[in-house]
Order: structure tokens, then C-alpha cells, then sequence
């Protein structure tokens, strides 16, 4: 008799796994892309220091093959450089934009695509 009333719990765990596994997949590819966007936005504003400082002592054809070179050595393609120079304040600008485009795509479908990223320095004239 108590046989026939106990539950049969055998194929919980798979249904469990089958559940979560999709919500995890999606935090663990998302927290990879978000990493890789900060990789990115943090080589954007090397490469704009680099090219700030360049300018200040040199010139800007040097600066602007400063970030290309910068740019060059983690493998991103810019699509927009920058270097603009303030005389009456003494300033010099440098900024560099790129596309960031996402890899994870077949698990995080609503952030499909590409998004624009840009790194930014202002120095001052010596």
C-alpha cells in the first residue's frame, strides 16, 4: 500500500537541469561579452592617452600612428581617430571610436549586433 502512493522523483533533476540551463548560458555569455566590452573601451582610451601625449611633444601624423599602433596590437579596427588641437587654450584632443560587435549571438539575441564604443583624452600643451 505505500507503494503505491510514493512519488517518483527520477527524472526531476533532468527537467531542473533542462530549465536552468538556458538562464545560465545567458549569464555566463553575458558576463563574457561584458567583459569583452570593457577589454574594448579600456584599449579605446590607452590608445586616445597614447596619442594625447604623442601630440603634446610631437606631432599629429606621430600621434595618430601612435593609436593606429596601439590599436593595432589588441586587434581593433577603428572607425573614427581624432586628434584635434586647441592653440588658444592650449589643449590638445584626442578620440577614438569603434564598433563593438557582439559574439554571443545565438544565446543573447536582443543584444544582436554592434554598438558604439569611443574612448576620449584631453591633455594639455607643453
Amino acid at each position: 500500500m505505500r507503494k503505491l502512493f510514493s512519488k517518483n522523483r527520477d527524472g526531476q533533476s533532468i527537467i531542473e537541469f533542462a530549465v536552468l540551463l538556458p538562464i545560465m548560458l545567458m549569464v555566463l555569455f553575458g558576463i563574457t561579452e561584458f567583459g569583452r566590452a570593457i577589454l574594448v573601451k579600456n584599449v579605446l582610451h590607452t590608445a586616445a592617452r597614447e596619442g594625447a601625449r604623442t601630440a603634446v611633444v610631437s606631432d599629429s601624423t606621430s600621434a595618430h600612428g601612435r593609436v593606429m599602433e596601439v590599436l593595432n596590437a589588441a586587434n581593433i579596427t577603428p572607425t573614427e581617430v581624432s586628434i584635434l588641437y586647441d592653440v588658444p587654450n592650449r589643449k590638445v584632443d584626442v578620440t577614438v571610436k569603434t564598433d563593438f560587435e557582439v559574439l554571443s549571438g545565438g544565446i543573447l539575441d536582443p543584444f544582436m549586433g554592434t554598438f558604439p564604443l569611443k574612448g576620449r583624452t584631453v591633455m594639455r600643451l607643453e
